[in-house]
């Protein structure tokens, strides 16, 4: 298996989907994770059947705007939130989910010769999208974000592995290289302050080197500059998409913190295991797997969806694989995903994201601190791109997050009128700041495609459009007929709408029928709402489930394929008991008091 260098089980036998080579290819700059192309499919097999479809038609495409400039929540205001779009799900589901998604998928919301939402009308051929719509990542749960993948393969030179060298501490070669938060202070508990990404500024000149040579290939020399000039604060991360806000940063960063008390707890308890790189990383992937299916997907999904795809080992998305192989055999590259779920049901975590949070006390609760609360474009600016670390090229200490007010470790509601430590619910209304993007489109000098480019509901409306994905029934009626799920069609959706009149009116208004024949996105969201937010209804479960799950036990090495659970691991808490939350992940990492 040829390897690329990409920016962006139980009982039964172990299975393991094998794939034909695939191609190597350099990256965009920013990254360091070594990685593979794979493939795209369709869950719904493609049909001539344009019931199955939104029609083909420029107004199909204007008013799929007319729906993203709705999806606003317009009860909030520039200073509060609506706190009747608060969920029961702690706000760290939001980016954890964020973290999964670029474990799997890339490049999949960016201007392409295959998908455009500029150029959105008419739609892109089935066959054309199955046959040349690249994955720019691994579609594995392997952790090549923070470890950077297997360093061999065509296309793989000494200045890649020389950058891929640079994660590592330099002399204590069996732990991660973490960076260190300079002041102002003060600290949000009573940790220590190395809890930064390392970025380039810390690592050896070898190392920066390389990475200069490999940006200078591979970019425009105006780009190059640029890239040269930030490159000092710049995270050196398998997945540069980890350092766009600063919650997915100290996300990423746990992972680090997590494998390095690895290695020291292995070398003071007498457990058998080796205190090494090896062993370290074995348990933090084994740990993480086994959180994403009793942790993430059982908070964000139907536990009870979950536990049936996990009984029936996600037969239906092996099924979906076999089926495209059989429609691509000349043209595939293996490990097909389903683009019903990567580029609509897996986008319900935009409906979660909060304009403000309560992010330590700092910038939050008790309100004496510099700010009484933390705003999402804040958490944009102080990462290596955000423009607010240019001076000292490094977090400030009091911008370390205090996971307490993100895990449910310490909830609060928004009865003072400060933000909820929650995530907003799974529903149709997005945040006001997903309607102006920060920072997206500045480069546009047309002010309707400025304006496209921040709205996210319009870009992901209009993506779904021109990849051509079936309607929220089609897919629905096409689970419930393979019996993946139980539940009928929603025949007409506008009908959960009562409560939001102009909403109701305008579905069931369209020339396109938006009401019976609903964009997927919407669908899935629109489904979430009606059982009250909390988590995905059942379609939006099923699809997210039997990837999770599929990806999971197509890997024969991952937790769920080896019956896992963290009892059997040697790594405890101090109370001698197993790692088994979200929390205690946190916790055992030291990022959490």
């Amino acid at each position: 298996m040829a390897i690329v260098f990409q920016s962006h089980g139980g009982a039964e036998k172990k299975r393991a989907v094998p794939g034909p080579s695939v191609r190597a290819g350099r990256p965009a700059t920013g990254d360091v994770a070594v990685d593979e192309e794979a493939d795209f499919g369709y869950f719904v097999p493609p049909l001539d059947a344009p019931e199955n479809y939104l029609p083909n038609t420029a107004e199909t495409l204007g008013e799929l705007d007319e729906l993203g400039e709705m999806m606003i929540d317009v009860v909030a205001t520039p200073t509060s939130e609506d706190p009747t779009e608060d969920s029961t799900l702690p706000p760290v589901f939001t980016y954890w989910g964020q973290f999964l998604d670029h474990e799997l998928t890339a490049r999949t919301d960016r201007e392409g010769a295959i998908s455009s939402m500029v150029n959105a009308h008419p739609p892109v051929a089935s066959s054309t999208v199955e046959s040349q719509f690249r994955n720019a990542r691994s579609p594995r749960f392997d952790l090549d974000s923070v470890y950077g993948g297997s360093a061999v393969g065509e296309g793989i030179d000494a200045d890649v592995v020389k950058v891929i060298s640079g994660l590592r501490h330099p002399t204590l070669t069996n732990k991660m290289r973490v960076g260190t938060a300079v002041d102002p202070g003060p600290l949000p508990d009573n940790l220590d302050e190395h809890r930064d990404l390392p970025r380039y500024g810390q690592v050896q000149s070898s190392v920066r080197e390389a990475a200069l040579r490999l940006a200078q290939a591979a970019m425009t020399p105006e780009a190059f500059q640029k890239f040269s000039d930030t490159l000092p604060q710049r995270a050196i991360i398998g997945d540069n998409r980890n350092d766009e806000n600063l919650v997915v940063a100290q996300f990423h960063l746990s992972f680090l913190r997590f494998h390095n008390k690895a290695v020291d707890y292995l070398a003071s308890h007498d457990t058998g295991w080796i205190a090494d790189f090896s062993s370290a990383q074995a348990l933090t992937r084994l740990h993480y797997q086994w959180l994403i299916v009793e942790g993430y997907l059982k908070g964000v999904c139907d536990p009870v969806v979950v536990d049936r795809v996990v009984k029936d080992r996600a037969s239906h998305f092996f099924k979906f694989r076999a089926e495209f192989d059989a429609r691509r055999q000349n043209t595939r590259l293996g490990n097909a995903l389903p683009l019903e779920f990567s580029t609509a049901a897996y986008r319900f975590g935009h409906s979660m994201v909060r304009t403000f949070y309560d992010y330590n006390k700092n910038f939050g609760r008790p309100g004496t601190g510099f700010l009484k609360r933390a705003t999402l474009q804040l958490l944009f600016e102080f990462t290596g791109g955000g423009g607010r670390l240019d001076d000292k090229k490094k977090l400030p200490k009091n911008w370390i997050i205090d996971w307490t007010r993100f895990t449910g470790a310490d909830p609060h509601d928004a009865g003072d009128g400060e933000p909820a430590r929650l995530a907003r619910r799974i529903d149709t209304e997005l945040a006001p700041p997903l309607h102006t993007l920060f920072k997206e489109g500045e480069d546009q000098a047309d002010q309707q495609l400025k304006e496209l480019f921040k709205n996210l509901a319009r870009r992901n409306l209009r993506r779904g459009y021109n990849l051509r994905l079936p309607t929220g029934q089609a897919l629905h009626k096409h689970l419930n007929q393979t019996g993946a799920v139980q539940s009928s069609p929603i025949q007409d959706v506008s009908a959960l709408f009562a409560a939001k009149p102009d909403l109701k009116n305008f579905l069931a208004g369209t020339a396109s029928r938006f009401h019976e024949r609903t964009p997927l996105w919407f669908y899935i969201l629109a489904e979430a709402e009606a059982a009250g937010g909390n988590r995905l209804g059942e379609v939006g479960s099923c699809l997210v489930a039997s990837t999770f799950v599929g990806v999971l036990l197509a890997d024969p090495d991952s937790a769920l394929s080896r019956g896992f659970t963290p009892n059997q691991s040697p790594l405890k808490m101090p109370d001698n008991t197993p790692i088994d939350s979200i929390a205690k992940w946190m916790r055992f990492a030291a990022v959490m008091q």
